[in-house]
């Protein structure tokens, strides 16, 4: 399986959405291989996720929204406010001569937001430790991806991958057919290995309409297409077109709704049209996610409006 987006969409943000939904819903154990993000920032993406979606917070019992920059910045709010110094969003300002391990046991004594998301990452951790499985690789070969590949198959009996992002190997850089190799090398693997093999592609940027969206949008070799069982291409609505579109719960509507303007920027809605799928039905799909907290929802059918 193959999903395309453009640049800077959030293509590592949706694997690593997916990656672990598999691991700790279904409880199966994944591999991440990543040549884009590094362990650290998959890792971080994975604890923002998993920190958000109601459905981890059932697991780990800790109900609250962080945002990954304000993990990264350590931005919580205190319990109470007398005698803390907060900034003008009501985060505690770290001490001029404060260090790091000093900022940190202060906010486990005034922070209860602090000590939830504590609880959560301790969790993430222990579940981390056997499920889910991140390795980068800046420089590779085809050879080397199918070493890694094999190795975490045969020694740790993963048969979940994904791989973002999808591109040629170091040896033949500007070559984008070889990127149809690649693809032929991972789906011999998933099929003698009967493995799950989900990649992430490159889409160009343009002014298509995102439901017109179809291979030659691909920003690489348009063939790969060929040896794929399923490819998504996924793109944004722009604001200004939302009043364009509408979607439903069934293929054939009964009821549409309005894809409904948010003024929170980090809320956007993408489109993703299925343009083949060897399993069955390819339909035009609206997500509705907020990237800060790596939320995705599927909403239902997309389609334009009709004057009707």
């Amino acid at each position: 399986m193959a999903f395309a987006m453009p640049s800077n969409a959030g293509k590592s943000r949706f694997t690593i959405n997916i990656a672990a939904y598999v691991a700790f819903i279904h409880k199966k154990k994944v591999l991440v291989i990543s040549n884009e993000m590094s362990e650290e920032k998959m890792k971080l993406c994975l604890i923002t996720t998993i920190l958000n979606n109601e459905a981890y917070q059932k697991l780990h019992g800790q109900k609250l929204h962080k945002s990954e920059g304000e993990l990264l910045e350590f931005k919580f709010r205190p319990d109470n406010l007398e005698n803390i110094n907060v900034d003008e969003n009501g985060y505690v300002i770290k001490k001029r001569n404060e260090t790091q391990e000093e900022f940190v046991e202060r906010l486990k004594n005034i922070s209860e937001e602090f000590r939830m998301t504590l609880r959560a990452m301790d969790w993430v951790k222990e579940q981390t430790e056997n499920s889910i499985y991140f390795v980068n690789i800046t420089n590779h070969t085809n050879d080397e991806l199918q070493k890694i590949i094999m190795n975490y198959y045969y020694k740790e009996e993963i048969h979940y991958m994904f791989y973002d992002t999808l591109k040629t190997d170091t040896e033949n850089i500007g070559n984008g057919e070889e990127i149809k190799k690649t693809a032929t090398m991972l789906s011999n693997l998933a099929q003698n290995l009967n493995i799950f093999i989900g990649s992430s592609l490159q889409l160009t940027e343009s002014d298509r309409s995102p439901l017109n969206l179809d291979v030659n949008d691909l920003a690489a070799c348009r063939t790969v297409k060929e040896v794929l069982d399923t490819l998504c291409l996924i793109k944004q609505i722009h604001n200004d077109d939302l009043g364009l579109y509408e979607y439903s719960y069934e293929e054939v509507p009964t009821e549409c709704f309005d894809l409904e303007r948010s003024k929170n920027p980090d809320v956007r809605y993408y489109a993703c049209v299925v343009d083949k799928n060897r399993a069955g039905a390819k339909p035009k799909v609206v997500f509705r996610l907020n990237l800060a907290y790596n939320e995705w929802e599927e909403l239902g059918y997309l389609r334009l409006k009709t004057k009707n």
